[in-house]
């Protein structure tokens, strides 16, 4: 069992009731799956089933923190519904810890605007994903600090919102000469990452 703080817990199963199983919780396991590198993914908020699949992945991939952030071409939604779907992104995350064997949640914040995460998204290395970009991921000198990568929704970002990142200290960057849909982008750019700096590869 974990509590998605850290570490795992050894357990006896009382009870199978899939609606209420019962436990009994016995020994602390001191167990680190974490990567040592800190990613912070800010997704431009898409469609519903293209945001979970890039929750889902960039959480099983080890992704630290991941920032919903509303761009021009972001989906739209109506601000009552805010609350389900941060809960809904919320279990994805859970089930995504339990596939992936990890047992420390990544922190889901809460849906930004693009100011305010430009304003106060940390990141030694920030990079917003840019398909007509000059540099690509392999050609960033490596730090130890965190790295924030921003991606667009469906449609990409605005050049308006790329100038802007750029001016808030993101680095234009490409994943090569393809075109990748938004919920493959961030997923893809944190595996990249973790293959050169992380515990992948």
């Amino acid at each position: 069992m974990f509590n998605g703080q850290g570490g795992e817990y050894t357990a006896v199963l009382l009870d199978d009731d899939p609606k209420a199983a019962r436990l009994n919780v016995q020994h602390y396991v001191e167990i680190n799956r974490e990567s040592p590198l800190n990613t912070i993914l800010v997704q431009g908020i898409s469609r519903n089933e293209h945001m979970d699949v890039t929750i889902q992945k960039a959480t099983e991939l080890g992704v630290s923190e991941i920032i919903p952030v509303i761009c021009e071409r972001s989906a739209t939604f109506k601000k009552q519904r805010i609350s389900k779907k941060l809960e809904r992104w919320h279990q994805i995350v859970i089930s995504a810890c339990e596939q992936s064997g990890r047992n420390l949640l990544p922190l889901l914040h809460e849906i930004s605007t693009f100011d305010q995460v430009l304003k106060h998204v940390p990141g030694v290395i920030r990079l917003v994903m840019d398909p007509t970009a000059a540099q690509g991921i392999n050609t960033i000198e490596q730090c130890t600090g965190p790295v924030s990568v921003l991606c667009g929704p469906e449609g990409g970002l605005s050049e308006t919102e790329i100038d802007a990142a750029c001016k808030a200290g993101y680095k234009r960057t490409t994943f090569g000469p393809r075109v990748l849909r938004t919920e493959t982008a961030g997923p893809a750019c944190i595996s990249a990452l973790q293959v050169l700096w992380g515990d992948m590869g």
